[in-house]
């Protein structure tokens, strides 16, 4: 798709894509042999490390489209959200392991381990990927038993501090919110990516419109087509049918992930694999929801499917992290 939606001049985002990849699979067999249990016991280094990574980005960070996201390591850009997402799996289910959510105290401890890279990555600003880090908290704690009056409490403070969250976003992240309420109000402004994506989906049908035949992305009607919106430019060249496709990937995936924590011996790793599970279905669920318009446009991609380094290796540390836990079941 990314091959498909590039124009003859940008091939080399196909021959990127590939580089990424081939590198995210060396590291993911890397990973998978590595003892899951030594590197959970590392869960507080790796926790500084990307915690300082997020820090370092304010000073030296690139600034794209008034966010200030990305690390350029000359041959790659680093994003350090991405980054964040295996740490915070890794470091909650470390902790949670050993101190039970069902106590106050505990509870206050993993939602500030939360807290401190959700803070920073929101102040990028990044909002979509703040709520996946949210996300995987929820779901960690709920799993580890967590007193269900703390999450309603959590809750209702959190919504009680909207209005002050919501002073300190940017004024596009604040358009991009009330055109998402209204899009015909912002149809050549913060709602047009909207707009395009859905022309895009619906222009597709059943079976698409072909390989390389996608007239809004090549075009150039649809933003960000082989990254934000690829889920739109897959239905518009594949139609429905691939579309199907890749939910039905994604959801065995995340069946499979759920499978295999279920049966792991130890609490950490089946944690941190539900953690994992947590983390494609929702980063899945916010950009097919921003790419049909029933969810506002935040900058998170397709997991496994949109153009990026640091999202495929991201993906590919958090499936061979689940690579090496799975062995237990091997060796006891």
């Amino acid at each position: 798709m990314i091959y498909s939606t590039s124009f003859e001049s940008d091939w080399q985002f196909f021959v990127r894509q590939a580089l990424y990849i081939l590198f995210s699979l060396f590291i993911f067999f890397l990973v998978s042999r590595i003892d899951f249990r030594t590197a959970c016991h590392l869960y507080p280094l790796f926790y500084l490390l990307v915690v300082a990574l997020l820090v370092v980005t304010f000073a030296v960070g690139i600034e794209s489209h008034g966010s200030t996201r990305w690390l350029d390591l000359k041959v790659v850009n680093l994003q350090g959200s991405e980054l964040a997402k295996p740490v915070l799996a890794l470091a909650l289910a470390g902790f949670l392991a050993k101190y039970s959510p069902a106590g106050w105290k505990n509870f206050f401890i993993s939602a500030a381990l939360m807290a401190l890279p959700t803070l920073l990555v929101f102040s990028q600003p990044d909002l979509g990927n703040s709520f996946i880090l949210v996300s995987i908290w929820v779901f960690v704690v709920f799993i580890a038993g967590v007193n269900i009056l703390y999450l309603a409490a959590t809750a209702a403070v959190s919504l009680a501090a909207t209005p002050f969250f919501w002073s300190f976003l940017k004024g596009y992240q604040k358009t991009r919110l009330l055109s998402f309420l209204n899009p015909s109000l912002y149809s050549q402004g913060a709602s047009y990516n909207i707009v395009q994506a859905l022309i895009a989906l619906g222009s597709g049908q059943v079976f698409g419109r072909g390989l390389g035949r996608g007239t809004q992305s090549h075009l150039n009607f649809l933003p960000a087509a082989r990254t934000d919106f690829i889920f739109a430019s897959i239905g518009e060249e594949l139609g429905f049918i691939g579309i199907l496709l890749v939910i039905i990937l994604t959801g065995f995936l995340v069946y499979r992930l759920v499978r295999i924590a279920g049966s792991l011996k130890t609490k950490e790793a089946s944690l941190f694999t539900f953690g994992v599970a947590a983390i494609l279905f929702f980063q899945f669920f916010v950009n097919a929801g921003m790419n049909m318009g029933v969810l506002p446009v935040t900058g998170v991609t397709l997991p496994f499917v949109s153009f990026g380094g640091s999202s495929i290796f991201s993906m590919f540390l958090l499936i061979g992290l689940v690579q090496g836990a799975e062995k237990e079941i091997r060796e006891v």
